[in-house]
């Protein structure tokens, strides 16, 4: 695979997911490069020429904290799980709720549809 003149940013790519790519699915890094290769010809066929803003995904980070959070909780440790997490027991409780109605809602349909 002849990488001489594709785009720097696409070769980063590469670079970056060839390593997470062979450890995860454990294979060679070089299938792990032809993968992650594969994966930027999908991006650069499909988005090439258009103006893309690429998220940060805080949301996604977040909502993987909180469930994190609430699979640590046992009912009692909001102070514990604040000082783990590095944020306040109001903001513990009001995130608990939130995953636990989402829970709820997940495993109890609402009657009308």
């Amino acid at each position: 695979m002849d990488l001489s003149r594709y785009p720097e940013m696409y070769k980063d790519l590469i670079e970056k997911a060839a390593g997470p790519i062979a450890k995860k699915l454990n294979v060679s890094a070089d299938a792990a490069r032809e993968a992650a290769y594969l994966v930027c010809e999908v991006i650069r066929k499909d988005w090439a020429g258009i103006n893309q803003y690429v998220s940060k995904g805080c949301a996604h980070e977040i909502d993987k904290r909180d469930r994190e959070m609430y699979e640590k909780f046992d009912g009692s440790n909001h102070k514990a799980l604040a000082k783990e997490f590095g944020i306040t027991e109001r903001q513990v409780y009001t995130r608990l709720d939130i995953i636990r109605e989402e829970e709820f809602s997940r495993r109890q349909p609402g009657l009308f549809g």
